[in-house]
Parts: C-alpha cells; sequence; structure tokens
C-alpha cells in the first residue's frame, strides 16, 4: 500500500484526486489519504472511510475555502467552542454541532452521530480542536453507523489518526458504539448546540480534580476503591477540562487574574503528567501541591 508523505504539497494531492474535488467518490481516495495530511487551513485531514473524513478545526477563510474546493457539504464539530458559521454558510457549507468530551462519546452523542450518517449526504469533514482525538473518534462512529466500519476499522481508524491511548473513554465507547434501532427516533441536528455553562465546565474540573486527589492519595496508583482511576489518564482529563475552561472566557474573568491562573492550574496539571509519565512520584507530588494552592486561592476569590 502506498502513502503519501505529509510534506506533498496541496496542488499535487489535487493532481492525484485524493479527496475527489471535482465531485467523484470519496472512497475512491482511501489509500493516498489513508494518514494525516496538512492542507491550506486544515490540519490532520485524515480519510475516515467512505465519504467520511477527519481533521482540525478549520482555520478562518482558507479552511473553508479548502473545504469547499474539496467537494465537501457537511462540517460536522464536536468541539466545544462554537461553530464559525457565517463563515461556512459563505463558502456554502452546512454545520452540525455535537459537542463532545475526552472522557468518551455519550449514547446521546453516539444517536447524532448516526444520525449524521442517515440525514447528511455527501461529503462530511467531522472536526474536533486540533483533529486527533475526538474528531477521529466521532468519525469513526458515523463511519460505523453508515456500516462502512466494523469495530475493528474504527478502533484503526483511531490509531492511523494518532489518538492518544490515554484518552481510554474514546477508544471504548468507538470499539463498544452499538447503532440505533431502526425506526428509532434519533435528535435533531443543529448548527450551534447548547454549550455546557462556564460553571457546569468547572464542575467538570472539580471532578477530574477530586479523581486525582485520590490517586494522590493512593500514592499516584490505583485506588484500591476505584481502580478504573490510572493515574496518568486522570490527570490528562483535569489538564484537558481546565484548557477546555479556559477556552469558554467568562464575562467576569475579563482584567482579572482567574484566566492567569486557569492557564498556571492547566500548566501544572501538564507537569505532574509528564512527571509520572517518567515515573518520577515525587515531583508529581510536590507538583499537586502547587496546583492545590493555586486553586484554593482561585476558590476563595470567585467562587467561596
Amino acid at each position: 500500500m502506498k502513502f503519501f508523505p505529509v510534506s506533498v504539497p496541496f496542488a499535487v494531492l489535487a493532481v492525484v484526486g485524493v479527496f475527489g474535488a471535482t465531485g467523484g467518490r470519496a472512497d475512491e481516495a482511501a489509500e493516498p489519504s489513508a494518514v494525516p495530511h496538512d492542507l491550506p487551513g486544515l490540519e490532520h485531514v485524515l480519510h475516515a472511510a467512505g465519504r467520511v473524513f477527519s481533521g482540525s478545526e478549520p482555520l478562518g477563510k482558507e479552511g473553508f475555502a479548502t473545504l469547499q474546493r474539496l467537494g465537501f457539504r457537511t462540517v460536522v464539530s464536536v468541539d466545544g467552542a462554537g461553530p464559525a458559521l457565517d463563515l461556512a454558510h459563505r463558502y456554502g457549507l452546512r454545520y452540525v454541532h455535537i459537542p463532545i468530551g475526552y472522557g468518551g462519546v455519550s449514547r446521546q452523542a453516539g444517536r447524532s452521530l448516526a444520525r449524521v450518517a442517515a440525514d447528511c449526504p455527501g461529503k462530511i469533514y467531522v472536526h474536533c480542536h486540533h483533529g486527533q482525538h475526538r474528531g477521529p473518534a466521532a468519525a469513526a462512529i458515523v463511519c460505523r453507523a453508515a456500516g462502512d466500519l466494523d469495530a475493528s476499522g474504527a478502533v484503526d481508524l483511531l490509531q492511523r489518526a494518532g489518538t492518544s491511548a490515554d484518552y481510554a473513554g474514546l477508544w471504548r465507547d468507538v470499539a463498544n458504539y452499538r447503532s440505533p434501532a431502526p425506526g428509532e427516533t434519533l435528535p435533531k441536528l443543529v448548527e450551534h448546540a447548547q454549550v455546557a455553562s462556564f460553571a457546569a465546565a468547572m464542575a467538570v474540573v472539580d471532578r477530574y480534580y477530586d479523581n486525582v486527589k485520590l490517586v494522590a492519595a493512593a500514592e499516584w496508583m490505583r485506588p484500591a476503591a476505584h481502580p478504573d482511576l490510572e493515574p496518568v489518564q486522570t490527570v490528562l482529563l483535569l489538564r484537558e477540562s481546565l484548557r477546555e475552561a479556559g477556552r469558554l472566557k467568562p464575562a467576569f474573568a475579563v482584567e482579572t487574574d482567574f484566566p492567569a491562573w486557569l492557564r498556571q492550574s492547566e500548566s501544572v496539571a501538564a507537569d505532574i503528567e509528564t512527571s509520572l509519565r517518567n515515573g518520577d512520584h515525587a515531583t508529581a507530588g510536590r507538583e499537586f501541591a502547587r496546583l492545590k494552592h493555586t486553586c484554593s486561592q482561585c476558590h476563595a476569590k470567585y467562587r467561596n
């Protein structure tokens, strides 16, 4: 099987018909696009199966112009941030918004993705923020619902996308996905979903923080009472939840020290994660003490 290197220019990709820009079938491009490529305004673009592709959030006009030029008709965002609807409409693209988290794909989100497979004609581009984890997982589920991938093929898609094994919930839900029953009423597809409030996002942060406390108390091992809490994965989910909360930009945080404290907490969580990956539990413990201090000062000023 022949793969094109990531450095192949866009013009060459267009000539060889990687994406069927003239309206050809997307599955004609399965082999050359079986590894991620960067295109103008798009990163980590990957052919999932059939007519479904995954990748990063389109970057401004350039990204949407590329999608239009390549013949896409529907863009599906599974990111928490609101879609750029004006740009999508300007380039003749339909947007569908189905936010999912790093912890896995809920049953409701899976049913919505099944409706994408059933109701969205033509080529479909599924994206998260960077295009490596949530986007490929959602694309795999669309393909499973469409009958283009089985469980093994869906897991292979995550491997090709470079989805981190630390996002165990994404791998679990892709492998275990079950299509809705025939005739089952599926959720309505919307352009901009009602995204959780900042307070709800911080509640998620608190839940993951509590899990990290349990792991820390177990000396950075799986707690006996919670064997599902793998230390690195637990800290990683906390870090991602802090980053996602920071992207919501709450109104009260303008011209305050809150955004800086949130970024600092994310950075410290990343240091804990690195320490655990290196087997350095002593440093992880010291960094966790820093994290507790940052969280405490933030709570004292903005929550308590």
